[in-house]
């Protein structure tokens, strides 16, 4: 095949730059401190002497009992320690999403009915999310994040976001507003032209999209882009292909962990694997090289897939030469 039809997922060569970084809250539980009860005691002033007359009082004082009492401090509500804060660094090379272990597989399959329209091709994106919906939430929560589900819009050709405007045609993830956004018209080209060849390169697209959700819940996302605006040239665009290459490195994770349900062998696979070897932006015209090589998507895409483990997409500590 001499050319690969469009571009794999918005922001692994179809990046739209200059996305602001969404935060995410983390809820702490405070412990519950119950009052001890206070347990008074009672003393008697006696005893009295015997009164005589002569001293006896015209009124007879009684004696009155009296309650003391003890002093008890007030217990205070105490919280748990604050957490050590990570800087920026720390959270894309030591984030405790790569100790979350192997994904589970969650029996995703393939929507039948294919790309050939825009509302089918809307259905085949919404039908690898719903799997994907189900795939993550342990690992975001096991690494000490809130798992929130991203949304998602279908659009052709213009899209509008919160992480500005795109016109030309390429799918996107923005975490302002946590919404992936699919561009249909492509994959309905590439399906009508080559079915098999459109199908794996919207699967791939939107498990790579959700790659970056993954990054953008885990804060991987907003702490890589504090390490680039400290930076410039080429070690800028050395981070952000770390942060392409390990969208699609995590999108490959769950695509690998359900390819039996899935269907991803035979001729589907081979398409897959020609796009995943064969995207790279070493020959971008005029363009910025801020998404990969092709041998180093390929090598980032295929181990992925192989381990399917977060654990191998720390794209973060690799040499240079791993994410040229």
């Amino acid at each position: 095949m001499a050319v690969v039809f469009g571009i794999l997922g918005g922001l692994l060569v179809l990046g739209v730059a200059g996305v602001a970084i969404a935060s995410y809250v983390q809820k702490n539980d405070e412990p519950t401190v119950t009052r001890p009860a206070v347990v008074p005691t009672t003393e008697g002033p006696g005893p009295f002497p015997t009164p005589t007359k002569a001293t006896l009082p015209t009124a007879v004082p009684t004696a009155t009992a009296t309650t003391r009492r003890p002093t008890v401090p007030v217990p205070t509500r105490t919280t748990p320690p604050p957490k050590p804060q990570l800087t920026a660094n720390q959270v894309v090379t030591a984030n405790r999403l790569y100790k979350t272990g192997a994904q589970r597989a969650v029996g995703c399959r393939e929507s039948k009915g294919g790309l050939a329209t825009a509302s089918k091709a809307s259905a085949y994106y919404r039908t690898i999310k719903l799997c994907l919906d189900r795939a993550w939430p342990r690992h975001v929560v096991a690494a000490g994040y809130e798992f929130r589900t991203p949304g998602m819009l279908v659009f052709a050709g213009r899209a509008t976001s919160p992480c500005g405007s795109t016109t030309d045609g390429r799918s996107f993830y923005c975490p302002s507003n946590h919404v992936i956004y699919m561009e249909v018209s492509g994959d309905m080209r590439a399906y009508r032209q080559l079915p098999t060849f459109g199908r794996a390169l919207a699967t791939h697209t939107v498990a790579h999209e959700y790659g970056h959700a993954v990054q953008g819940m885990t804060r991987i996302l907003r702490a890589n882009y504090a390490l680039q605006y400290d930076v410039s040239g080429a070690k800028k665009l050395e981070l952000n292909r770390r942060m392409e290459l390990q969208a699609s490195c995590l999108g490959d994770v769950f695509l690998g962990t359900n390819k039996g349900s899935y269907g991803l062998n035979g001729q589907l696979y081979a398409q897959w694997l020609y796009i995943v070897n064969y995207s790279g932006d070493e020959n971008a015209r005029g363009g910025p090289r801020d998404h990969g090589s092709r041998a180093s998507h390929g090598y980032w895409a295929r181990r992925g897939f192989a381990a399917r483990n977060p654990a191998f997409c720390n794209t973060f500590v690799a040499p240079a030469n791993k994410v040229s």
